[in-house]
């Protein structure tokens, strides 16, 4: 009779009935991103951060992004005798990148910029670096910012604490008067919006 009832047990650990495992809390597999930080300061290294009212006349300026994310779990699927409880190890959190893939990054300044009125994309004067570089950390053009940012995976790629740098250049001839805007669109609809200090670059 105990020799039936262990087969039993262990039948019911291998096909997922017994929930069995070494982890607590569901797997976090995915991650969403709640928000933004940007940091507006000259690219030479020790720069001080530029606060609101500052004026410089670097011939360029960084822009550093943190994201601010959580960990979050799939929805459920699989078949009727699948558990995500049957785990003998624990996954790093992240490990499957964005749920919610960015589908358009975009970045703007709320005066003129070099000809570009405001509100309008400023592609072609920004470079990006750092985060997931399909050139190992070489800057690339913004456009490619979305599918760096999708092909992110934590624990194969490093981490989503490492910053993004977009750096601007030329300073803008025609209005001295400059403040940037970060927005990412998401597949989902949401988007994450986030506006630098307000600065004068003469």
């Amino acid at each position: 009779m105990f020799k039936k009832l262990i087969q039993t047990l262990l039948l019911g650990v291998f096909l997922g009935m017994v929930p069995l495992g070494c982890c607590k809390d569901e797997p976090r597999e995915y991650v969403t991103v709640r928000g933004l930080k940007l940091y507006l300061s000259e690219p030479a290294p020790g720069s001080p951060l530029l606060n609101s009212g500052a004026r410089t006349s670097a011939p360029e300026l960084l822009t550093t992004v943190r994201l601010e994310y959580n960990y979050v779990a799939a929805a459920p699927v699989g078949a009727l005798f699948t558990s995500q409880a049957v785990a003998w190890s624990c996954e790093a959190p992240g490990r499957k990148g964005l749920k919610d893939k960015v589908t358009a990054v975009t970045f703007t300044s709320t005066g003129l910029f070099n000809g570009v009125a405001a509100g309008q994309p400023l592609n072609q004067f920004v470079r990006c670096s750092g985060g997931r570089s399909y050139h190992q950390g070489a800057e690339f053009a913004l456009a490619y910012l979305a599918d760096s940012l999708n092909s992110w995976k934590s624990g194969e790629y490093g981490d989503l604490n490492t910053p993004l740098y977009l750096r601007i250049s030329p300073k803008p001839r025609d209005n001295a008067h400059q403040q940037f805007q970060l927005r990412l669109r998401f597949a989902s609809g949401h988007e994450v919006v986030q506006t630098a200090p307000d600065i004068r670059w003469d």
